[in-house]
Order: C-alpha cells, then structure tokens, then sequence
C-alpha cells in the first residue's frame, strides 16, 4: 500500500505553562498542505523492517514509524488474509520505505506524518473484524507522538494539551503557501527548552510563540520573513519550531512568481496549498 503523508503548518502556536509531566501543553491551529511524503507499507513474515531513500533519516528504532509499527502491533490486530501463501498470523511483520520530500527537523512535522500514515495503513491492512475504529487510531497516534493525532485527522484543526486533542474545523479556502527551509535544522526539544529559558512575554502580534526563541539564535528567520514581504507576501511566519518560514499569497499566479524568486537565494523552497487530509492512499 503506498500512502501520501502530508506536511503540516502551524497558523498558530500559543506555547501554554509547563504540565506535571514536564510538557507544554499546547493550543494551535494546524493546516495539513500538499507537501507530502511517499510511505509504502506491506506485510511480511517477521520482523520491522524501515527503509528511506534519504540516508539523514533513520532507518531503525530511532525513525518514529518503527515506533507506530511496535505501538499498532501491540493492539489485537490481524492481518487480512492474502494470496502470498502465508496465513495471517504468520504474517506479522511490516516493511516500510519512504520517499522523503518533506525536509528534516523543518517545523513541518515530516517524521509524524509518516507515522502516520503507517498507522493509517496498517489499519487498512487489518482484518475487517480487528480493525480499529478512527478513535482508537487517533489514541494509538498519541502514543506515537505529539503530531500523529493530528497527521492522522489532517485539513485545518484546533490542536490542544501535548496535541491528542484535535479539533476539526471548517477548512480554509484555498490558499497558496511559498514555503522556505533554510539550510539548518532546529531540534523541538532544543526551542521549547531556549523558550523556557529566555521567559519571554510574546507580543500578540506574533502568532508564534516559538518563533522570538528561535530567532534569538537563527536571525535567518528573520530574513526570510522580510524578504517574503517584500515580494508580495500578504503575511508570514515560521512554523512550529521552525526553522520553516512560509509567506501567504492567495492567488497561484502571484504564488508561482514569488516562489521562482525566492528558490534562487533558497534552493529548499516550496510552492503549496492547503488539503483537507492528513493521509492518503493512492494504491492498495
């Protein structure tokens, strides 16, 4: 089975007090847009098997797909039967690759949205009468990682606590990003540990509260954002933990120009829209 796993935006992210847990919860509205990976999942005899045409991306325990693999097979599903000769209860093992588009460590979510659309997958893959409902996958997603659930969900939601509570909400209109990944990665642990540590009062006017913390070591945001304006973007603003920065343009025209422009001081740019899904399959 071969899935789209779409990438996500932050349109807003309020950073909330720390919980007992040690987390922030979080409240967000998050946009799934047309920037995707390609996640193929299958069957085998045994075993966790992930594999990645990018060689940055882990391709063991430490990638977060083999992590929804151990977490899906931990409920009682059953493989449905096939004709590769093997009985579904011997056909216990997946095997993964992916494609990889959606940059690493960029603020867009990549590694949860190929979580998943493992977890979506292999709930297609299970027999009819072990297969979990939307529910129980949107639970199994919390185990996985904070943005599963709402990879899962996809469109434009209201994201809430670690991000298990996941809103839907009535889509935007159709509305074109110019999505910029600069040449360096930003860890989420490290930005929201830099946020705690600088104890900044966010000024309303920033829709990011990430955002001042990462900027104070990448002022490259910075730029980014001005230089978007200046070409005709309506708004921008960094995503999650950055360091994507991505401008708003609602008409494709002026979208496509804006996008030739800025690829040339930012090879890693992206022209894309807003999608009302999280994952999709395109072949079973």
């Amino acid at each position: 089975m071969k899935l789209e796993a779409f990438a996500k935006i932050n349109l807003s992210l309020r950073v909330l007090p720390l919980r007992a847990d040690g987390f922030h919860s979080i409240e967000s509205v998050m946009q799934s847009v047309s920037l995707c990976d390609y996640v193929t999942v299958e069957l085998c005899s045994f075993g966790i098997h992930v594999t990645c045409d990018d060689p940055n991306v882990p391709q063991g325990k430490d990638n977060l797909v083999y992590r929804a693999v151990e977490v899906f097979q931990n409920t009682d599903f059953v493989p449905r039967s096939s004709s590769d000769g093997l009985s579904p209860r011997e056909r216990t093992g997946v095997r993964i690759h992916i494609e990889k588009h959606i940059p690493i460590a960029a603020g867009l979510a990549g590694g949860s949205a190929d979580a998943a659309a493992v977890l979506y997958g292999l709930a297609e893959l299970a027999s009819p009468d072990t297969r979990p409902s939307f529910l129980e996958l949107l639970k199994l997603g919390a185990e996985v990682g904070s943005d599963v659930p709402f990879c899962l969900t996809g469109g434009t939601c209201l994201v809430e606590g670690r991000g298990e509570i996941v809103d839907k909400q009535e889509p935007w209109p159709k509305t074109y990003f110019v999505l910029v990944c600069p040449e360096f990665s930003v860890s989420t642990k490290w930005a929201y540990e830099e946020f705690d540590k600088i104890h900044l009062t966010v000024s309303e006017r920033i829709k990011n509260d990430l955002e001042p913390a990462v900027v104070s070591k990448y002022e490259e945001v910075t730029d980014i954002k001005e230089k978007l304006l200046k070409l005709g973007c309506s708004e921008t603003q960094m995503s999650g933990s950055g360091p994507s920065v991505f401008g708003v343009v609602r008409h494709k025209l002026e979208a496509e120009e804006i996008f030739s422009q800025i690829k040339e001081d930012y090879p890693r740019s992206f022209l894309v829209e807003t999608v009302d899904k999280g994952v999709c399959c395109i072949s079973s």
